[in-house]
């Protein structure tokens, strides 16, 4: 998934500088024909002018452009596509409910950042289903062309109870995964945030699902924020 950015990237830009070049090119020719029969009437000359080889390099040159914009459109195309749709890896998870209840879970955290797997954490949680929490910050939708990504912070860990009597009454169960819960940057961008031009929204998300004894869990960064699936396993 790397490779497709960096590919419509050189893309882009052996695009912009053919058609430069072909723009160019052209320009020139247009030029030098205006000179050169600008040149001629001056000195009342009227000679034979070869016009099937002016017409061929003239095509030549059209097709040169039209060619250069071809790979320049679709190369942005496949790079928009990419960025708006790109999915990085944040987090595993595996959750399972212990025997001796369905409402106590053991849910093992692994984040991932830059594509390296971090130390795994162990939790114990009580409710129904594990929840994870953090910061969003996306971008303006020209930004994320450019390639710049979903900005995050996970913060917390959580059980959650389908009932919401269960929720109020019942032993809560909250793990902070940073040493710092109220970080003036993020405090600050949530507060002002939105007054930037390039930022879209600044707010929290969360995450949830049920544990399973099957499955391990991958939570995404998106540009709308956090996303879980289940790990695709070959078979």
């Amino acid at each position: 998934m790397t490779d497709v950015p960096f590919a419509a990237n050189l893309a882009i830009y052996l695009g912009a500088v053919s058609l430069l070049l072909a723009m160019a090119t052209l320009l020139f020719m247009l030029l030098n024909r205006i000179r050169r029969t600008f040149k001629r009437l001056r000195a009342h000359e009227i000679k034979h002018i070869s016009i099937p080889q002016n017409v061929l390099r003239f095509l030549f040159t059209i097709i040169w452009i039209m060619t250069s914009l071809a790979i320049l459109f679709m190369a942005a195309f496949v790079q928009s596509f990419s960025n708006f749709t790109k999915e990085q890896l944040v987090a595993e998870v595996r959750c399972h409910a212990l025997e001796d209840t369905s409402e106590v879970m053991l849910m093992q955290l692994t984040p991932i950042v830059d594509g390296e797997e971090m130390a795994t954490e162990g939790f114990v949680l009580n409710g129904e289903q594990w929840a994870l929490e953090g910061d969003i910050l996306t971008w303006d939708n020209w930004i994320n062309f450019a390639g710049m990504h979903t900005m995050y912070k996970l913060t917390r860990i959580k059980g959650r109870y389908l009932d919401i009597e269960a929720e109020r009454n019942r032993r809560p169960s909250v793990y902070s995964l940073v040493e710092k819960e109220d970080d003036p940057q993020w405090r600050w961008l949530y507060k002002y945030g939105y007054r930037l031009r390039f930022v879209d929204s600044v707010y929290g998300n969360t995450v949830y699902t049920y544990p399973s004894t099957e499955n391990v869990y991958q939570v995404f960064v998106t540009t709308s924020g956090f996303s879980v699936k289940v790990k695709e396993t070959d078979s």
